[in-house]
């Protein structure tokens, strides 16, 4: 029997890319953009995005923006996340809130798992990988 962060390691999220089917009726559209974050400076910028998963849909209906200068160096997966702090009062109970997680990769070349915090939320896709050098200030973002 496996964990949750084995299923996490073999079950890649990458795949679930951003997409934009048709809404169920009754509930909210939004479209997604062909790359859902950018770099402004030290800034991540995530754009509004809907992936279909698991039955259900998960929609950030606004721009998320992540200061990066109290982010330690390292590489990122930039995950879309099921939140579950967030009070959804959406009567279309086929869409979820969502939010976004950095998940560093760590010493054994795995990522982190938002599933392994305290912050209540479940991976759903893969935005993108961000990559934080140290004091040369270089960032680089891959879709």
């Amino acid at each position: 029997m496996m964990d949750r962060t084995q299923r996490n390691q073999e079950d890649p999220i990458a795949a679930a890319a951003p997409a934009n089917p048709p809404a169920a009726p009754g509930c909210r559209a939004i479209s997604s953009v062909s790359r859902p974050c950018s770099l402004e400076g030290r800034e991540l910028v995530v754009a509004p995005f809907r992936i279909e998963r698991y039955g259900l849909s998960y929609l950030s209906t606004s721009e998320i923006r992540i200061g990066l200068d109290t982010v330690a160096p390292g590489t990122y997966r930039v995950l879309a996340v099921h939140n579950f702090h967030a009070e959804d009062c959406n009567p279309c109970l086929t869409e979820c809130v969502a939010g976004v997680f950095l998940a560093a990769r760590r010493d054994d070349d795995g990522w982190e798992a938002p599933e392994r915090f305290p912050i209540e939320c479940r991976s759903v896709g893969v935005l993108g990988v961000l990559r934080l050098a140290d004091d040369s200030g270089m960032t680089a973002l891959d879709p």
